[in-house]
């Protein structure tokens, strides 16, 4: 894994990127300072990072390479106001639940879906419709994201 932060104008951005050079994690710091998480909310970096995108984000910004333990403890930090939410939902939807929701996009860790109080990963090998409803079983947690894992 690598990690980096990334200062352009007023905002910010910690990335943490996979050995596949996708984002799997990120952190943003708007210019009103309020923080948005990519489990929480759609702001996932899209797409491979190169070095030649970072030697641009260098041109463009502040760029900055992070400890794992410098991302971690910001990702810990910001995500410590969810931690009563994702009890509820973990209590609510035990492994074997079925779940429905909506396809909402698809990340590194596999198809995002949205439901009425959460957010699950189908990790399966159906075909993705954006916008489909969809019912799946819970088969495990990604504690680190606060999602249900699907299939």
């Amino acid at each position: 894994m690598k990690y980096f932060l990334l200062e352009v104008d007023a905002e910010k951005y910690w990335y943490e990127l996979g050995d596949d050079n996708y984002v799997n994690r990120q952190i943003i710091l708007d210019e009103f300072n309020e923080f948005h998480i990519s489990c929480v909310e759609d702001c996932l970096g899209e797409g491979e990072i190169n070095e030649i995108d970072v030697e641009g984000w260098k041109e463009d910004g502040w760029f900055f390479n992070l400890t794992k333990e410098e991302f971690e403890s910001l990702w810990q930090s910001i995500i410590k106001k969810y931690e009563k939410k994702w009890k509820k939902v973990k209590k609510k939807y035990p492994i074997g639940t079925i779940v429905r929701g909506i396809n909402s996009c698809i990340y590194p860790q596999g198809t995002i879906i949205t439901g009425e109080d959460f957010l699950a990963v189908y990790i399966g090998n159906e075909p993705f419709y954006l916008h489909k409803e969809v019912c799946y079983k819970v088969i495990s947690y990604d504690e680190i994201n606060m999602w249900l894992m699907v299939v």
